[in-house]
């Protein structure tokens, strides 16, 4: 039997769905408007003492824990070098009530001009964004001695889980050129045995390096969390080098009026100027100490060091 609605029945139905939309955007303005006369501030300025050592603990276990992880995980998609810029929260500012979270990543993608040996790079920002419940004090200590596989106060799942989705998308990444042919390759895809383990050696020594300097020399300016994501050099079929570049990220997070943790990503593509062979190379960012700091040798065929080269392009 078919049951059909009376006017005043369909009058009455459209009067209370009316009232429960109305109901739910009232509590959203009256939520917004709370929000926009609350103060907030990043949950490291409002935690202090022991909170303060257990929030330090926890953005380190959180960098460490992604690090050993992505490779075979996140990092076996097109960002191979994903990288943390770093973990916050924004909490109001008297009694500390959790308003979101935000951690931020980037990566890299390069390729080599074969005709020319020029290096073109694309970096991508990657935002994960999360909103526990509960005040600082509680957010803090649920991270515990396993940060990454923590379950936070009002999550569905642990903070690993909440990853999933935020390397879909890449923001502020550009397509790379057209591939070309020609008589240059990338170093690594054509040395091979001593030269090879030499140079990646070399080369992922000079990316620990800039995390060991970042904190008193480049990091100091208006990106504080500079971090570098690859270096890689260009090699014609005779063996001589063509192009170094080392791409680096940074980003600049605030908070708006409301809570809101609003990001901006620093991209940086530094050409290493160089000359000779990927073994001179080698030799020259050799993590044996040789009585000068890495990153104040000078680099072969240049009377420039890579702090002179990355002082000039960040």
């Amino acid at each position: 039997m078919t049951h059909k609605l009376s006017i005043s029945s369909v009058l009455a139905l459209s009067s209370v769905l009316f009232a429960c939309g109305a109901e739910e955007e009232a509590a959203s303005q009256e939520d917004d408007a709370t929000s926009a006369r609350t103060q907030y501030v990043d949950i490291g300025q409002f935690v202090k003492d022991a909170d303060y050592e257990a929030w330090s603990a926890a953005r380190r276990g959180l960098e460490q824990g992604f690090d050993n992880i992505c490779g075979d995980t996140f990092c076996g998609g097109d960002w191979s070098n994903l990288y943390s810029l770093g973990f916050t929260c924004s909490v109001s500012s008297k009694v500390g009530k959790v308003r979101e979270c935000l951690w931020t990543f980037a990566g890299s993608q390069e390729q080599v001009d074969g005709q020319t040996g020029a290096i073109s790079s694309s970096i991508g920002f990657f935002e994960c964004r999360m909103k526990p419940t509960g005040n600082a004090s509680a957010l803090v200590n649920a991270f515990g001695a396993d940060p990454l596989h923590a379950q936070l106060p009002g999550l569905q799942g642990e903070v690993y889980d909440q990853l999933y989705d935020c390397f879909e998308n890449a923001i502020g990444a550009q397509p790379l050129p057209e591939y070309t042919e020609g008589t240059y390759a990338d170093v690594l895809d054509v040395v091979q045995g001593d030269v090879y383990e030499q140079f990646f050696t070399a080369t992922h020594n000079a990316h620990q390096a800039f995390d060991d300097v970042c904190g008193d020399t480049f990091c100091e300016g208006e990106y504080t969390n500079l971090q570098s994501l690859r270096l890689r050099c260009s090699q014609n079929d005779q063996g001589a080098l063509g192009e170094c570049l080392w791409t680096i990220a940074g980003s600049d997070t605030r908070i708006d009026s409301r809570g809101w943790l609003k990001s901006t990503g620093a991209p940086f593509s530094c050409k290493i100027p160089v000359s000779g062979t990927a073994a001179d190379l080698a030799a020259a960012l050799s993590p044996e100490d040789n009585g000068t700091p890495l990153f104040e040798r000078k680099l072969p065929g240049s009377n420039e060091s890579l702090n002179d080269a990355l002082g000039r392009c960040l």
